[in-house]
Formats: structure tokens, C-alpha cells, sequence
């Protein structure tokens, strides 16, 4: 099954039957297929994001291909559509977000306009306005944040003229983005070039004292270590564990620098997941190559080492996993007895359509039980977390429904280790704009817990009706795409923002390493800092 995320973005491209230029298909397949080096880089949600786009997007000619709208199309200007298309590459976000969600009137009223723009030439007296920071949105009209694509509507109703101007908006950025990916696979025109900017560093006075470690406080640390992060970091007591090909590093709380861990690892060796027990010993979930010439032969494990980095046991976790699938792991957490909990794909189970499970272990590698659900979907960034009442939780949402792809219901449940099922069940509390899945969840420091995702970070006490959105995406410090994160004990969520890759050829495959000194950390507070 695929992400839920991707079958949403490609049902919404499939519905318009449309037939692409070779070109530009070739352009798609360029975007998922060969990523870039130098200052632009593009993640591979937001490489499906554009490929799906793309696709979908060429409705803009087709709808254009008559009449008054194609001639409104046509006449933007080459400077009209590149900032568009700028817009798209920059983003922080890989999607559109929102300050508050439609209303129910404003949702009816807007398929209704999209109907006369289309067909009628029902076209809005002015334009959206494009602002620079939130901060610029006075709360009047409707304001588009380029750099974050972000959406900001005025608290009341919206009226059709402005509803129209969210939607003349859309076609016109839609058809810049086919427009000008034409033109650059014609060699009419260049990808854009990314300025870099010069990130403001937290002051080395403050990181020299035991402010770091507290709640409400935020870094921002460029990295000076050597690592090429690859896909993991996790967070132990009072440090953070990074994971490169075939190597850990271990990073103390506000340092930019890491050290060495462990690297005895005798193979090819991915770091998928990493956490710590109370005695300081940390587990690493492997994925693992023993032949480099095969690359479909691969084993995953958990190894086990204890803080000095002596390796004192290895589990194989082949058994669990169903023969014809190749499993993956991206969360783990381990409760106060002691048992291991491992968010795992590919897991041998039962459930419909069943793209992940919860294997649990005890500290010694030994079976205690497997946790799926049959109501409800388990997703691999899911996220663990052990709660304030000492239970494990782990994200839950709706099954995809093919019928109905853009429903998303999210919710998270604690997990009943002896029934092998969901516990305690807290449904449907995200707000009704949060549409994409949640990867992290944590204890939060003055919350039951904190979320991360595509739709910011929240906060969510059990029994409350809705989580509450203490950092929206508009005022992300960092890219969302491609970040690395994790949660720290103390509620906060650290990312870390990988500027730049280098590209290495490999027996199994080119990898895409980190460049250290384009790499930068983020600490940011699971709360209300106001």
C-alpha cells in the first residue's frame, strides 16, 4: 500500500485524465529521478508533491484551452509566472496551509465559483495579496506567504470576491508551474537559483549555560561536527544520537559538534530508529545489507549498546516480518518495564489493508506481542511516546478509502501490551485544516503530549475535544521538507535542517550524504512561548 499522503496527491492528479507532453513527462521523471546538487535540493515529499502537481496542474491548459480564461492565462507575464514558480521551490512547506480552516458556507460558496470561473469567465475584480512574514497580515482580505505557502483568511466570512481570488490564484500558479516546466525542459528557461541565507545563530554565551536545557527555550545551532547525517536522529536523556551510513554519533544538548559512538557494525548498515533506556544503553534498529552486490537481500535487527559504546547484544527481527515484504522501522520507544516497542512495516499480522504494526520486545530480544488494529490505520512516522501515565502511544487515523481519499481522521491510542491491542482510543482531535499525518509525538512540558507534522506543532491534553496549534507552519524556522526530528524529554522538538547533500556512487546505489556545514539544528518549544 502506499503512503496515504502520496495516494491522495496522485487520485486528485488521475481524476483529470490528462495527457501529457513528452517533455514535460520527462520533466516529472528528472524531478523524482535525479535529484539536484548545489543550492537546490529538493526533498522526496516535495518531488512527489511537484510530480503529482505536475500532472494534475496541466488541467490548467486544458481548462485554459478555450475563450476568456486561456486568454487570462497567456497574458501573465514571463516575471508573473517565474515568481509563481519560485514560490513552489522555496517553500518551506510541501503543501498549502491555512491561519483557520473554510467554513462550511465558505466551502459550498467556493465549488460553486470555481464552476463560473471555469465556464463563465467569472473572473474576481482584483488580486490575493502576496506578503513577505505573517507578521504583514493586518487580518483584512486574503494573503498569500509565498515562503511558506501559506494561505491567511480574515476571521469572518470571506466574501465571492475574495473566494474568487483564491481561486484565480490557483490557476494561475498551476499554469506557471506547467508553463515554466515546459520552458526549462525546451531550454527556454533555467531552474531558479536559491540564495542562501545567513542563519542568525543562537549567542555561545547563552549555550554555554544551562539555559539549553530549558523547555521554553529555543536554538538555533549551526552544525560544526563531520557527520553526513543520513536519516535518523534521536534523542537520549541529555543528548541527541545521530545517525550516518554505517556510523552513530553521539551530540550533547546545545553543542554543534558531535563525537563519535559506534561504528562495529561489519556491514552496510542504515540506522533507521535509535532510543535510550534508564541505564543509558541505546537500542538502534538496523537495516542491514550482508552482501553488497545484492541489494534486495537486506535483514533488519535492533543492536543494543551500552553508553560507553560497547555492543552487549544483537536481536534479529527477520521472524517477524512476512516473507514477501521488506520491513522498515522509523520509530521505537522503550516503557518503565523495560519493553521494547517498535513501529514496523512489513510486520507479519492480520488487519485490512495493514501497512504497519507494533512488534514489542523485551529488553533481551525475547517476543511479548504484536499490536495492529482492524478499526484503525498505523502508519510508520507514526511516532511512540511513553505518556505521563506511564503507557505507550502511538498515532492512529482513519484506513484509506479510495472513495473518499481526501478524509483524514487523526487521533492517537495507547497500547495494551498483554491484548496485543489499542488501549485508551483519543480520535478525531486534530483541527479540521491538519491533513497530513503526524511523525512525532512526545510528552509535552506543560501538556499530556506534543505532536509534530506537515501542519506544525501541537499540543494535546487527554479528554480535550482538539489538539491546540502551538507553532503553525507559517512560522516554521526551517524546512519542513526533508528535516530530520525528534523529541526531546522536556517537550521540545528538534530538527535538524539539511541545506545542502553531495552525491556518492555506491555498489548498493548512489547516496545522498549531508553536507556537515550546510546542516543545522533546531530547537524549538512544544508550547506557547508568548
Amino acid at each position: 500500500m502506499k503512503d496515504k499522503w502520496e495516494e491522495k496527491l496522485f487520485y486528485m492528479a488521475g481524476q483529470e485524465q490528462i495527457m501529457m507532453p513528452d517533455s514535460l513527462a520527462d520533466r516529472i521523471d528528472e524531478i523524482l529521478c535525479k535529484p539536484k546538487r548545489g543550492k537546490f535540493h529538493m526533498s522526496i515529499r516535495k518531488s512527489l508533491i511537484l510530480a503529482a502537481a505536475l500532472v494534475l496542474l496541466c488541467s490548467a491548459t486544458a481548462v485554459a484551452s478555450v475563450g476568456a480564461l486561456r486568454e487570462r492565462m497567456e497574458a501573465m507575464n514571463r516575471e508573473r509566472m517565474e515568481l509563481y514558480f519560485t514560490q513552489i521551490y522555496e517553500s518551506k512547506i510541501g503543501i498549502d496551509n491555512y491561519n483557520r480552516s473554510y467554513s462550511d458556507s465558505e466551502k459550498t460558496r467556493m465549488e460553486a465559483l470555481k464552476e463560473t470561473y471555469e465556464k463563465e469567465a467569472h473572473f474576481p475584480k482584483g488580486e490575493i495579496t502576496m506578503i513577505e512574514q505573517a507578521e504583514d497580515y493586518k487580518g483584512r482580505g486574503v494573503a498569500f506567504l509565498g515562503a511558506t505557502s501559506s494561505f491567511f483568511f480574515p476571521d469572518r466570512e470571506m466574501s465571492d470576491e475574495e473566494l474568487l481570488r483564491i481561486i484565480d490564484f490557483l490557476h494561475k500558479r498551476d499554469y506557471s508551474l506547467q508553463k515554466m516546466n515546459e520552458m526549462i525542459a525546451a531550454g527556454e528557461a533555467q531552474m531558479p537559483v536559491i540564495e542562501e541565507k545567513e542563519i542568525e545563530a543562537t549567542g555561545e554565551k547563552l549555550l554555554a549555560t544551562d539555559a539549553v536545557y530549558e523547555p521554553a527555550q529555543a536554538l538555533t545551532i549551526p552544525y560544526k561536527g563531520e557527520l553526513e547525517l543520513d536519516m535518523t536522529i534521536a534523542a537520549g536523556r541529555n543528548e541527541l544520537f545521530l545517525g550516518g551510513y554505517n556510523v552513530v554519533h553521539r551530540m550533547e544538548i546545545g553543542s554543534s559538534d558531535s563525537e563519535f559512538f559506534f561504528d562495529d557494525f561489519g556491514m552496510e548498515t542504515r540506522i533507521m530508529a535509535m532510543c535510550q533506556d534508564t541505564n543509558g544503553d541505546v537500542y538502534m534498529a538496523l537495516l542491514q545489507w550482508p552482501d553488497e552486490t545484492d541489494a534486495e537481500k537486506r535483514t533488519l535487527a535492533v543492536w543494543v549498546v551500552d553508553r560507553e559504546g560497547v555492543l552487549l547484544r544483537k536481536m534479529d527481527l527477520t521472524p517477524y516480518i512476512a516473507p514477501e515484504r521488506q520491513g522498515i522501522i522509523r520509530r521505537m520507544v522503550m516503557d518503565e518495564q523495560g519493553y521494547l516497542y517498535l513501529n514496523v512495516s512489513g510486520i507479519k499480522a492480520s488487519g485490512q489493508g495493514l501497512e504497519c504494526g507494533i512488534l514489542v520486545l523485551d529488553k533481551e530480544g525475547n517476543y511479548v506481542s504484536t499490536i495492529t488494529s482492524d478499526e484503525y490505520a498505523l502508519r510508520t512516522l507514526g511516532g511512540l511516546s511513553v505518556g505521563k501515565d506511564g503507557k505507550v502511544y502511538t498515532y492512529i487515523e482513519n484506513f484509506y478509502d479510495p472513495d473518499n481519499p481526501l478524509k483524514n481522521i487523526m487521533g492517537i491510542a495507547s497500547l495494551d501490551v498483554e491484548k496485543g491491542t489499542l488501549g485508551d482510543i483519543y480520535y478525531d482531535i486534530m483541527p479540521e485544516n491538519a491533513s497530513i499525518m503526524i511523525d512525532v509525538i512526545a510528552q509535552g512540558a506543560e501538556s499530556d503530549f506534543v505532536f509534530w507534522g506537515y501542519d506544525g506543532i501541537f499540543t494535546y491534553n487527554l479528554g480535550d475535544a482538539c489538539a491546540v496549534s502551538v507553532l503553525p507552519p507559517y512560522e516554521a524556522p526551517c524546512d519542513w521538507e526533508g528535516v530530520r526530528c525528534c523529541a526531546l524529554p522536556d517537550g521540545r522538538i528538534v530538527f535538524a535542517d539539511i541545506g545542502d547533500y553531495r552525491i556518492e556512487e555506491h555498489p548498493l546505489g548512489k547516496r545522498l550524504l549531508a553536507v556537515p556545514e550546510k546542516t543545522c539544528f533546531y530547537y524549538v518549544p512544544g508550547m506557547k512561548t508568548d
